[in-house]
């Protein structure tokens, strides 16, 4: 191997990378495995695919491994689940099969080269989160495990997957790995929100996933659960005004706004965004009944935005 197959290997992770960011909104969408597929069919220079059907894919002629998948952590099909130590890194099991240790040497290699990696996360049945770039940082060969980095600062992306960095390179270690585990469990539960809600704000329905965000009805401080019934999809400026009670939704699923916010005069946004919306049913709610917001929930939070106002 020469300086040359390197610089091969390396342009066509960025491609992958560029390709990625922006089929995945920079991290904001998950995609589908056929959303996958269609790298290989609608990017010239890509002749390799993203995935294999599962576990360590590394094409013949890279380097080194080019993706790891992992499978739905709650599947009693997924032999493996990742583990996130102390440091914050994830752990991702070799192969066992005889016949397969050439996918362990490419693990290896990516890591001995420092060639960043795609590590795909399962959310949902043939639907993944695609962190990337992610280094490859050491090798536990007692214990058959890769580690690997989801929040160091590659460049050029800014981890708006991950949404640690440039932070956790302040953070002590021994909370890095709290961190990151949280951060992980916040894009699997916005993951399965934005799908319950079809990437619509709930309460104005734009359907950018880019401005979306997936909201905890009862915050993690408060007990809240990370499952969907707990979520509301809501745009970036409606979150806001619902963490900080300018709006709050009751158990009915009616938007309330803050009275002095009905009074003041303003621009089309205050008019449109919210005094109109006073009162007015949420106008996205998951077509699945066991999806849709628990009015327990909205009840319990609807009181807090009643004592703020």
């Amino acid at each position: 191997m020469g300086t040359l197959d390197l610089a091969q290997d390396l342009k066509f992770r960025q491609l992958a990378f560029d390709w990625l960011a922006t089929n995945s909104a920079n991290g904001s969408r998950s995609l589908t495995r056929q959303d996958i597929e269609a790298f290989q069919g609608n990017v010239p220079e890509a002749r390799h695919r993203l995935m294999n059907q599962e576990g360590i894919w590394k094409p013949a002629s890279l380097v080194a491994t080019l993706s790891v998948t992992s499978g739905l952590t709650n599947s009693r099909h997924n032999p493996y689940v990742d583990r996130v130590t102390e440091g914050g890194l994830v752990e991702y099991a070799f192969t066992e099969a005889p016949k397969k240790q050439y996918q362990n040497d490419g693990l290896r290699l990516a890591s001995t080269h420092g060639l960043p990696i795609i590590y795909f996360r399962a959310v949902r049945k043939s639907v993944f989160d695609a962190y990337f770039p992610v280094s490859v940082v050491g090798i536990d060969e007692d214990r058959r495990v890769a580690l690997l980095d989801l929040a160091g600062p590659l460049e050029p992306y800014g981890r708006i997957d991950v949404d640690v960095a440039p932070r956790l390179g302040e953070i002590e270690v021994k909370y890095r790995g709290q961190v990151v585990k949280r951060r992980l469990h916040q894009r699997d539960f916005r993951s399965n929100v934005m799908f319950a809600y079809t990437s619509r704000c709930s309460v104005c329905s734009l359907g950018h996933a880019q401005l979306l965000d997936a909201a905890h009805i009862l915050a993690d401080s408060r007990g809240g659960l990370p499952e969907i019934s707990n979520g509301l999809a809501l745009c970036k400026i409606h979150h806001a005004a619902y963490d900080s009670n300018i709006m709050g939704v009751d158990s009915d699923h009616r938007v309330h706004v803050r009275e002095d916010i009905l009074q003041e005069a303003g621009g089309p946004v205050l008019e449109h965004g919210f005094q109109k919306r006073h009162r007015e049913l949420l106008r996205v709610i998951p077509s699945n009944k066991e999806f849709s917001p628990n009015r327990e929930y909205l009840a319990a939070r609807f009181e807090e935005f009643r004592s703020a106002t």
